[in-house]
């Protein structure tokens, strides 16, 4: 979609604010007036933040995605398996309650999978009802009622824990993404994003002959530098039909202020849960980071980007260095940067596939 942003007119911007509006964000005293003011750029933001993307108070894919699916509540609409599936907070609340009572082991994503369906049809089995994988009628009623003994259970709150596959027989693959991300999403960057995707590859290129050289499958979302500006939606499909056990999808940040310095390693985390596999990567690489780059602060945290929680493997994703940063020690433009930022992200994912096949 084209990016929308303050200063935009319209009907699609008419849109926005009556999404906005039914999930109950102050737009001023204008209200629905189909121009994209201060007001609708601050309930944006509040929204962004709500929902843990980038915050940047610009509608891009992936916060449009997330004001449609903000916009379904459980029993507005039947749910079944369908293609293109179901998706919206509808499906998340579902795999949440189904996880909670023990029959979904997956991360909440909201988007109706066959392992949703699969976990609906077994919930409706064990309370004897017809075993046709679609929530509505007496199977809702069934987990309406159970909604008490679900918001007490605890179990909830333990992270799904996906085993790695067997690699006798075949490498493990890891997936590495760059490209262009929401936080992107800026007026005047110009050559500064150009630079940064082609840090992000030069990044991307050291870790793979890394992770290649100590027997590992690497694919990239984006394989060529000209199309490195593809979506984030288009690459995330790209992920999942590669099929790969992980992805880390690799970004560099940015700052107006020019001495920050900080690294964030980014997990899923759903409405109670997160995901264990994704946070142990994500600390292994923050704690790679601050071991070898001197004077960098490195964070994991969870979050719900697209990247996370519409892959089908265990993800994170970086954003490393600060394009603005004028320290040379730390440059994202300096090859050392580069060199030690690769190394440190294979490091990592080497040790975090040898603790998890042991």
């Amino acid at each position: 979609m084209t990016l929308i942003k303050k200063g935009a007119k319209g009907l699609k911007v008419v849109d926005i604010q009556s999404r906005l509006r039914l999930l109950g964000y102050n737009l001023g005293r204008t209200e629905i007036d189909g121009i994209f003011g201060d007001e609708t750029e601050k309930a944006i933001k509040e929204f962004q933040e709500k929902r843990c993307i980038s915050v940047t108070g610009v509608v891009d894919d992936e916060c449009w995605q997330e004001l449609v699916d903000a916009g379904y509540s459980m029993g507005d609409r039947l749910l079944y398996l369908k293609e293109p599936p179901f998706r919206g907070d509808d499906v998340k609340i579902l795999q949440f309650w189904l996880k909670s009572l023990g029959f979904f082991k997956n991360n909440e994503n909201g988007i109706f999978n066959k392992s949703t369906g699969k976990a609906l049809m077994e919930f409706q089995k064990n309370m004897k009802l017809k075993m046709d994988g679609i929530l509505g009628g007496k199977t809702l009623e069934h987990l309406v009622g159970l909604k008490r003994i679900i918001n007490d259970k605890q179990s909830s709150n333990y992270p799904v824990v996906k085993k790695m596959r067997n690699v006798q027989k075949n490498p493990l693959k890891i997936i590495l993404d760059y490209g262009v991300f929401p936080s992107d999403m800026k007026d005047g960057l110009g050559d500064l994003l150009k630079n940064k995707i082609d840090v992000s590859l030069k990044i991307s290129d050291i870790c793979s002959d890394l992770l290649k050289n100590s027997g590992f499958s690497v694919s990239f979302t984006s394989g060529k530098k000209e199309n490195s500006y593809e979506g984030i939606f288009t690459r995330i499909k790209k992920a999942n039909k590669s099929k790969g056990d992980l992805l880390v999808s690799i970004n560099i940040g940015y700052s107006d202020n020019e001495s920050y310095n900080m690294l964030r390693c980014y997990f899923f985390k759903g409405i109670k849960s997160f995901s264990r596999n994704g946070k142990k990567l994500a600390d292994l690489i923050c704690s790679e980071f601050e071991k070898n780059i001197t004077g960098i602060t490195a964070r994991s945290s969870g979050a719900s980007y697209a990247v996370l929680k519409d892959t089908n493997m265990t993800s994170v994703y970086i954003e490393a260095g600060n394009m603005n940063n004028k320290n040379p020690a730390v440059l994202s433009a300096n090859r050392d940067f580069q060199e030690n930022t690769g190394r440190c992200i294979a490091s990592a994912l080497i040790k975090y596939i040898e603790e998890n096949l042991q």
